[in-house]
Parts: C-alpha cells; sequence; structure tokens
C-alpha cells in the first residue's frame, strides 16, 4: 500500500443485486463482484457483504487496517441518520440496520446515503461532471431519482431526503404515480410508467406495428422497443416520443430555474437513446426555462455507464471523508 493511499469499500444495493467494489480515493477500482440480493433474508445478505469485502481486501493485497472507510448507496425508502433501510422492492428488508451492521462487522466507519445522491457523487468525483460545483444528476431508469451538488456540497435536506426530483409535479390531473401523487416527472417519464402506459393502450391490438419490436409479446413493452419504433418513424411511438420529450424539458427547465446548474447528467434511458432524446430537449427547453440558465448548463450522459454501480458506494465513502476533512477533491489536488 502507498503511503496515505486511501482505500475504500463501497457497495451499490439493488432489489436483484449488489455491487460490491474496493477502490482508491483517486479512482480506481481494485476489484469488485456480485451479490444476489433478490428474495433472500437481510441478515443473509449482510453477512455476504461481509464476506464478499473481506475477499476484495484479500485478493487486493490489503489488511483491515489498511480500510479507511466503507460508503453505501441503496434504494429508500431510508433513515440516513440511524443508517436503516426499508426498501419498497425489498420486502423482507425492514429498517435493516445496513449501516451499523458494516461498521461493527469490518471495524471502520461507514456512510450510508441514498442511490441517487451516491450517483451524483459518483458523476462529480470521476464522471461527467467532474469538477463542476453545480451539478445534477437524473438516475432516468425504472423511476428517477436525483442528485444535487450545489456550491460544491450535495444538498441533502431538513430530512435528508432532498433531491425526489422524479417527483415534482407536472400536472395535478396527469397520471397516477407510483408513489402515489398524480401527475409526476416519474409518472410522466420513468421507464415501469412508460411501460405499463404502452402496454395499456396496446392490450388487445396484437397487429400493431410497435408489438413486432418485442416478438408479438405486448407485456414487454417499454422504453427499449419504443426506442426502437421511433428511429423507424412509427407514427404511435413519434407521438409518445414528443410528449416524453417535452415532458422531460419541463422537468429539466424547472431544475435548471431552481439550481442553476453547470450541468445536467441524464442516466440509462437518456445513454441509450442519445440524441434521439436529447436533441429534443434542447429544443423544447426555452419553454420552460429563462436562456440565462441554458446559456450557463450543459446536459449529458452519464460516462461511467454499467461501472456506476462500482463507483457510487466508494464515493458514497468518500463524500463522508470530504465532508470530514479527510479527503480532497480529485481536481484541486496539487
Amino acid at each position: 500500500m502507498k503511503k496515505n493511499e486511501q482505500i475504500v469499500l463501497g457497495f451499490d444495493i439493488g432489489g436483484t443485486k449488489i455491487a460490491a467494489a474496493l477502490g482508491t480515493g483517486d479512482g480506481k477500482i481494485i476489484g469488485s463482484k456480485r451479490i444476489k440480493s433478490e428474495h433472500r433474508a437481510p441478515e443473509d445478505v449482510l453477512n455476504e457483504m461481509v464476506a464478499t469485502g473481506n475477499e476484495l481486501l484479500g485478493e487486493g493485497g490489503y489488511k483491515h487496517s489498511d480500510l479507511t472507510a466503507i460508503g453505501i448507496g441503496a434504494p429508500g425508502p431510508m433513515d440516513i441518520p440511524k443508517g436503516t433501510m426499508s426498501p419498497c422492492n425489498m420486502k423482507k428488508w425492514v429498517n435493516v440496520p445496513v449501516r451499523d451492521h458494516m461498521a461493527t462487522k469490518m471495524g471502520v466507519k461507514t456512510y450510508f446515503d441514498n442511490d441517487a445522491n451516491a450517483g451524483v457523487l459518483a458523476e462529480w468525483f470521476f464522471g461527467a461532471g467532474k469538477g463542476c460545483k453545480h451539478l445534477i444528476y437524473l438516475t432516468m431508469s425504472t423511476g428517477i431519482g436525483g442528485g444535487i451538488i450545489a456550491n460544491g456540497h450535495l444538498i441533502q435536506g431538513a430530512s435528508y431526503t432532498a433531491g425526489e426530483m422524479g417527483h415534482i409535479v407536472l400536472d395535478p390531473k396527469g397520471p397516477v404515480c407510483n408513489c402515489g401523487l398524480r401527475g409526476c416527472y416519474e409518472a410522466f417519464c420513468g421507464g415501469r410508467a412508460i411501460a405499463q402506459r404502452m402496454q395499456k393502450e396496446i392490450a388487445g391490438q396484437p397487429n400493431h406495428p410497435i408489438v413486432a419490436y418485442v416478438g408479438g409479446k405486448v407485456d414487454r413493452l417499454g422504453y427499449p422497443a419504443l426506442i426502437e419504433a421511433v428511429k423507424d418513424e412509427n407514427g404511435y411511438a413519434l407521438d409518445l416520443w414528443d410528449e416524453i420529450c417535452l415532458r422531460n424539458a419541463q422537468a429539466i427547465g424547472i431544475f435548471a430555474n431552481t439550481f442553476n446548474p453547470e450541468m445536467i447528467v441524464l442516466g440509462t434511458i437518456a445513454c441509450h437513446a442519445g440524441p434521439l432524446l436529447l436533441d429534443p430537449i434542447h429544443k423544447h427547453l426555452p419553454q420552460f426555462c429563462w436562456k440565462e440558465m441554458i446559456h450557463a448548463m450543459k446536459i449529458g450522459t452519464t460516462s461511467l455507464g454499467s461501472q456506476m454501480g462500482e463507483y457510487s458506494g466508494i464515493c458514497v465513502a468518500l463524500n463522508g471523508l470530504f465532508e470530514e476533512g479527510k479527503w480532497q477533491l480529485p481536481w484541486e489536488k496539487k
């Protein structure tokens, strides 16, 4: 181990799997593994997380005493001050003390935050938003989550729930969101919501042209099929896509006017769609946002891609160290 090298262990907890990674303070991933989480009791998963952490240390040639910190990114609901989680998509997990379990078993301080905050930290430290003082990250996958960096710090809010950007209400008469509100950004543009909408609208129409993109199985309709159909200029797909692009621009305009970011980084769906999504968003944006905000802001896609899970937990740890004055931002190092 190099002198003054900081070694951190990160976990990105998901409903089906957990990404575990060992990395350094300068962003090098030393090793990574996957842990199955779906349909498993939390105590079994937590014990495997400890075992996996020990394996990564050993395989990397490190001792427990070399480990600086652990970081955990996880889906909500969660109680960040208490370090517990009760995620909606993991039914057996209720008030699971994941942070303190890892801290006790591994003998090192453990930091804990939601997965969208972990994502914005990863993009900020080592991704597309590296070096920005004002940055927003939108997960844009099954749902839409968000993380906010303002004046060079993560915004967490009074109850540690800041950044629920997928649940700003764009239309109080809009579709009911899975969160219970009506007309949320996520209800218009989230992956699950779009799949549910397409399957409902195409139900009973096995000969509809868009069904050909999913092998005739309506229950498989969603963003992948929609994007391909838009490329082929399918009429139904183009109409739906126009609405999605407009709603994305509406939400992004609200974020831009509120936070005046240097950059907004978009996640999975935008990565797959590319200019097909970004170009119409730019076209619609002046309807929803001042020109000063537009000129100051870049809209791009994540540069971490499939490595997001490896970086996110590590970056939760690094941010905890940063806020305590124990780690320096990469671009500020001499």
